[in-house]
This record gives C-alpha cells, structure tokens and sequence, in this order.
C-alpha cells in the first residue's frame, strides 16, 4: 500500500516577520542605542568635567608656584641683606624698571584704570586686574675674582669665574656682604679661563652713569638682576591669562585661565616684622613696611559649555552670574617676604 506524504503546514508559512513584530524590534532596538548613547554622552560630560577642573587645579598650582616663589625673594640682595641700599649707578635709577631700592610695588585696579597710574612698560593689561612688581636677583650668582682698584676705586673691569652666562645689557648686582652696587654689563669677554664684565658709561639703555661702585668688590658675588611685572591679559586664544614681562623684554604668558587678580599687602605698622592690616596697593603708604603678600586668583576653564548652566560664583566679595557655561574656581593663598619678616 503506498505511503500517502503529509503536508508540513507550519513550514509553509514562515516567510518572514510580521509588521508588527519587525515595530517592536525596532523599538526594542532603539531603546537600547539610547541608551548607550546616553551613556557615551554622559561619560564623555563627565571626562569633559573632571579635565576642566583638573587643568583649573593645576594652572592655579603653577600660577602660585611661580608668584610665591618671587615673591618670598623680594628684595634679596645676595649676602648683604635687605636692610642696605645698593649703589645705583644706572641712568634714571629712580625711573620704574630700575628702581630697585624698591623691591615690591602695586598697582590697584580702579575701573578701567589702575592707581598709581601705570608705567608705558606694562603691556596691554586688562583693566580692573591688580599688577604686581617685583624687583630683585634673577638667577644664581657668580664669584668675582678681582676687582682692579683704581681712582675712584673698584674699576669698570670685573674678573669673574668662567660660565657666568652674563650678557652684553644685563642688569647685575654684585656684593660683597658688605655693600652692593647695581650696574649694567657694556661688554663681555673671556681669556685665561676667567670671564671678564665690563661696566662702562656712555653705553646702551638705560646705561651707566657712572663706573664708580664705590669699593673693591673682589671676593664678592655678581648676580642679575631685574623688574618683574605680573599682570592679566588676553592671550591670542582671546582668553585672560596671567602674563609676566621681565625689565623691557617682551610679556610673556605664564598660565591660561587666570580670569582674575586681586591683592593685598600685609602691613606692619608696630614695626614688630609681623602684619597687622591687609591695605590694597592704592592705600599703602611706605612700601617698607610691607611684610606680606594676599593673592587672591579667580580661575575659569579654557573651554566654555563645560557647565549645564551659568555658574554663579563669588569672588573679592562680589557675587556674579557669568553669560557663558565655563567652570569657575577661586584660591588664595598668603606669601610672607622672606627678608622682611
């Protein structure tokens, strides 16, 4: 009897998926690239925070690595000690990149403007920013082997231990524990292993008015010397930055994102070397008895939309709401003047 085939009936009918089952794939599948897309999202804001405040973290470690440690040198004159006057012997010695009988000096920023008024060196400063000057020794020192004498004593000739590094212009102290002058480097050159510096008048900018330093310094140390000026301004990125100009050389950029300055000098008025009032720059009246320093900075992210939302933040007792979505932080901290206290 032969075998009657049986029909597969189910086979039959499976040539594909229904139109509802096709939706509820899709939405099935995109319910979950949502969702990791929301996490990729979040991470990546996530990475984009914890960078901003990172990188504000360490500019503000660095800004204050390099103002503290100026600031702690102020007025150091070598071995003699901050208590003496050096010999000035350049042209305009009372004039602001070479007054350094003066080792420390602020302006405050008053609108757009700054009181006292600014000297033409501080370039490009943005207004309502504290500056800070600093004048002192700029660099490790060098042994002076002889200082032929002469009339009046100490000639315009220096013989020093080779690899100074001293340059034709520079700015130099040299002392001897005792007194110290303060002159600029006409000509250099080197013979019989030993570098000699020459200091004569008549030469370069500001010049030296005289090659009289007053003694023999041999046996001493010379040392550059200079005015730093520190200051906010816009870098090229059109961002606020915290900039540096040493004597009449070109600004400098330091670290980015420093959106503020403010400062304020510790004064001692019992002359105990200890500080008993903080004044702005446009308040103290006898820079000598400054004994400390209060920087107080205002750091903001590079980059802008890093916040979900405008961040209000307060600083030098001012509360403000900023138009742009950057992260904001401020820091403080108080520098004591080494040779002072």
């Amino acid at each position: 009897m032969a075998k009657v085939p049986v029909k597969n009936t189910c086979s039959s009918r499976q040539h594909g998926l229904t139109l509802v089952e096709i939706m509820v794939a899709m939405t099935i599948g995109l319910v979950l690239l949502g969702g990791v897309i929301t996490i990729l999202v979040s991470s990546q804001q996530t990475y984009r925070v914890n960078e901003a405040l990172a990188r504000i973290q360490e500019n503000a470690r660095f800004a204050f690595q390099i103002l503290n440690r100026d600031i702690r040198m102020a007025g150091y004159m070598g071995c003699v000690g901050e208590g003496t006057v050096p010999v000035n012997t350049l042209n305009n010695s009372a004039a602001y990149l070479w007054n350094f009988g003066q080792p420390i000096q602020g302006f405050e920023a008053a609108g757009s403007g700054w009181t006292p008024a600014l000297p033409t060196e501080i370039t490009s400063p943005l207004g309502g920013h504290d500056i800070l000057i600093i004048r002192g020794v700029d660099g490790p020192g060098t042994r002076v082997l002889s200082h032929p004498g002469g009339t009046p004593p100490g000639s315009a000739d220096l013989k020093l231990t080779a690899g100074s590094g001293l340059q034709i212009g520079d700015i130099v102290l040299v002392t001897d524990c005792l007194a110290a002058a303060v002159f600029q480097v006409t000509n250099t050159n080197t013979s019989a292993g030993q570098d000699n510096v020459v200091h004569n008048t008549g030469e370069d900018t500001p010049g030296n008015a005289t090659k009289n330093l007053g003694q023999s310094f041999e046996g001493g140390e010379i040392i550059r010397i200079s005015t730093r000026s520190y200051y906010v301004r816009t870098n090229p990125n059109g961002t606020p930055a915290l900039y540096w100009r040493r004597g009449n050389e070109v600004a400098e950029e330091l670290v980015e994102g420093v959106e503020d300055m403010q400062i304020d000098y510790g004064v001692d008025t019992d002359g105990d070397r200890a500080t008993d009032v903080y004044q702005t720059a446009d308040l103290v009246v006898d820079w000598e008895s400054v004994v400390s320093v209060r920087i107080n900075l205002l750091m903001q992210s590079t980059e802008d939309n890093i916040a979900s939302q405008p961040q209000t933040y307060t600083f030098n007792d001012t509360t403000t709401t900023p138009a742009d979505r950057r992260l904001r932080k401020t820091y403080s901290t108080v520098v004591a003047l080494r040779n002072r206290t």
